[in-house]
């Protein structure tokens, strides 16, 4: 009889060698030492077991949890120096140091003062369902195969030995206990769950954006998004591949496979400054981009790779998610036997080979990448998403250099937006130049460095606006820039975490007028706010919208009014007079005979004045009254009538002067209109001045248009 741990039954007592397994202690990701857990009676489900916290041994002392021991057994001299530092904190503070494995905590407590031990109490938190890969011993040539079903306060093991050739995968293993003696009822993930998480993304930069995320949590430093072409053995032909490659700290085993869990949860300490919370932005992401991928990923001590694939999967029955892991050795990076059999090794590095452009020298060389010490994450995602024909990204460095584009160019939809130029919704470049508030990494795109923008320091007239709302603070940092004047954008940036969730989000006026509030730009940090009194953040699991609650609503509220009164104030005070006397704006209506519209003075009601005729001329406006009056966009020089009926009547002479008045007037997007009995001009409001100074507004427009009028009468 073979139980877990390797230890020998009586049975098997001619064997002499028992295989040794070990976990290594760590504490917020740093090893403390490696031990030996010794008369264990649970499956051990990682060689990692993390301390998340400490609590007092008090409640502890009085328990009747099982326990067993756990022996140092340290790689090098700062694991045997780490050792005694941990077992005299428990001992000095009386206290137990907390482990959670899936379906168990477990209770480390130093038993004496010489330290030569732990003893490790543990629990069992609900019954549970545990699958496993297949456990391969050397000592006997038998497997191990899970799952595992926990009842009471012990593991009843299923256990069964096969031969260990053909190796069975994670899903054959499940599937023939499925039909034995287990009769729980639990759930499977079918592989079209791969497929329905990649619609999670409608916007393909946000699938691009999760591993962007990703890579930054991991703390790198450089980033780099390359498309190349690699000769794919099952396609028989070269094909593209996106990569997302970081040097950060990598992941071990047990982080891995949380990566391609479907949700986690985080230590509380880990969330704060994290952008990851909700355990799917690998799986979406990737997915999205393309059917396939595979991760390569290097810490200081381990060495993993994980394929995700709707390929491999295609008529499985259950999601299967192939993992080869390796842990380091004397500077040599060997099979790690805790985490899996030399069997399951060989079957996921066989569906590699099979299933994607990799092979095992292919591999290597990539691996090698990482150099001995280094760390970090690679991952290569092939079969990639298709617009028509044709794949929807685009990366011709001919045509784009150092860029990679959407191939439709589409604008995303914008509440009140018109204007179709905004890069960041169809170039890579555009959009990392913007991702994060406070960029701390260097992103390559096709090789070529992204200088970040930082938003707040390229704008102009900068005004600083603080405000509060549900009894936390808001901090609004808004301004002009020539750079989206020029483009005909505005709105609001809102960043959480430091990573951009709305761009242009166009608030107040702007949602009913495309041209006002043209070149203003908000940005604003909204990581403190839109977090819920737990921590939980109210943002979409995509990370590019706000979810519709009580705090969003409240914020564009007041982010309308902030915008609304900047605007007002720096670029839209104009108000027109002649001498002391103001005057209201006159009527345009439309004829419901002829549909000809007509001018009526201001004192004119539409609704009761009666016995207009068709025939009636245009009211004549007095000499020098300027009628100002809002229109859409396109009303410039190229849109401007060269020859109006009023002017066709005044005769040559007049006509002439009439085009150079429009000539000398600027031109706007957004116009007034100088109505005289000469003619019609367009002057300009002063809202689109390029240099972005309107303090005079009201003065230029007034000189400039009483000049010109002047000239077209002959006076002086």
């Amino acid at each position: 009889m073979l139980n877990i741990d390797g230890a020998l039954g009586a049975d098997q007592s001619d064997i002499q060698e028992k295989p040794r397994l070990y976990v290594t202690l760590q504490k917020s990701d740093k090893q403390i030492c490696r031990t030996k857990p010794v008369g264990h009676h649970f499956i051990r489900q990682t060689s990692i077991w993390q301390i998340t916290k400490f609590h007092s041994i008090g409640v502890y002392k009085e328990s009747n949890f099982p326990q067993f021991q756990l022996f140092p057994q340290p790689e090098n001299q700062y694991q045997s120096d780490e050792w005694p530092v941990l077992m005299g904190f428990l001992h000095k503070y009386e206290k137990v140091a907390l482990v959670s494995l899936e379906g168990y905590e477990l209770y480390i407590q130093a038993p004496d003062a010489e330290f030569s031990h732990a003893i490790v109490m543990y629990q069992i938190l609900s019954p549970h369902y545990i699958p496993n890969f297949p456990f391969h011993t050397p000592a006997c040539g038998k497997e191990v195969i899970g799952p595992q079903e926990v009842t009471g306060d012990k593991a009843a093991f299923f256990i069964r030995e096969v031969d260990a050739s053909p190796p069975l995968s994670f899903g054959e293993a499940t599937n023939n206990l499925r039909s034995q003696s287990l009769k729980k009822n639990f759930l499977s993930n079918h592989p079209t769950i791969l497929k329905a998480l990649s619609h999670t993304h409608g916007w393909i930069f946000g699938a691009i954006a999760e591993l962007v995320d990703n890579s930054r949590d991991a703390n790198s430093k450089r980033l780099d998004i390359n498309i190349e072409s690699f000769y794919s053995k099952k396609e028989g032909k070269t094909i593209p591949v996106l990569s997302v490659i970081d040097d950060g700290h990598g992941m071990s085993h047990d982080k891995i496979m949380t990566m391609i869990a479907f949700g986690h949860s985080l230590p509380e300490g880990r969330l704060s400054g994290s952008i990851g919370r909700f355990g799917i932005g690998f799986k979406t992401g990737s997915m999205r981009l393309g059917k396939d991928a595979i991760v390569l990923t290097q810490t200081s001590t381990s060495r993993s790779v994980a394929l995700l694939s709707q390929t491999f999967n295609e008529d499985k029955p259950n999601l299967e998610v192939p993992v080869v892991s390796y842990c380091k050795h004397n500077n040599y990076m060997e099979l790690d036997l805790s985490v899996q059999s030399e069997a399951s090794a060989e079957y996921t590095l066989k569906a590699i080979k099979n299933f994607s452009p990799f092979n095992e020298y292919f591999l290597g060389q990539k691996l090698g990448l990482f150099g001995e010490t280094g760390t970090g994450t690679q991952i290569y995602i092939w079969n990639l998403d298709k617009w028509g024909q044709n794949y929807s990204l685009e990366w011709d460095n001919n045509m784009h250099e150092g860029d990679i584009l959407i191939r439709s160019k589409r604008v995303r939809s914008r509440r009140g937006q018109l204007n179709q130029q905004v890069p960041l919704d169809y170039s890579l470049r555009a959009y990392m130049e913007v991702i994060f508030l406070n960029p701390r990494m260097q992103t390559y795109i096709q090789g070529s460095l992204v200088k970040a923008y930082p938003l707040t320091k390229s704008l102009n007239q900068t005004a600083r606006v603080k405000g509060m709302i549900m009894g936390k603070p808001l901090h609004l940092t808004i301004g002009r820039s020539n750079t989206e004047w020029e483009r005909g954008n505005c709105g609001i940036f809102l960043y959480w975490q430091d990573r951009l969730i709305e761009a242009y989000k166009r608030v107040g006026g702007q949602v009913y007028n495309p041209n006002m509030g043209r070149g203003i730009i908000g940005v604003m940090d909204t990581t403190n706010f839109m977090d819920d009194d737990d921590g939980k953040p109210w943002v979409m699991n995509n990370k590019q919208q706000f979810l519709d609650c009580e705090a969003s609503a409240k914020l564009e509220e007041w982010l309308g009014q902030k915008y609304d009164e900047y605007w007002e104030k720096n670029f839209d005070p104009c108000d027109l007079k002649k001498g002391s006397d103001r005057y209201k704006p006159d009527h345009s209506v439309q004829c419901d005979k002829c549909g000809t519209w007509r001018v009526l003075d201001s004192a004119f009601n539409t609704d009761t004045s009666l016995g207009r005729r068709c025939e009636d001329p245009h009211r004549q406006v007095a000499h020098g009254v300027i009628t100002v009056s809002a229109k859409g966009s396109g009303y410039g020089e190229e849109n401007t009538t060269t020859e109006d009926p009023v002017s066709s009547r005044a005769g040559p002479s007049k006509r002439k002067k009439v085009k150079a008045a429009q000539r000398l007037l600027p031109q706007s997007s957004s116009s007034a209109t100088a109505e005289t009995d000469a003619g019609i001009l367009n002057i300009s409001t002063g809202e689109e001045d390029s240099g972005g100074n309107n303090d005079n507004i009201e003065e230029k427009i007034r000189a400039s248009t009483l000049a010109s009028l002047r000239r077209l009468r002959g006076c002086k």
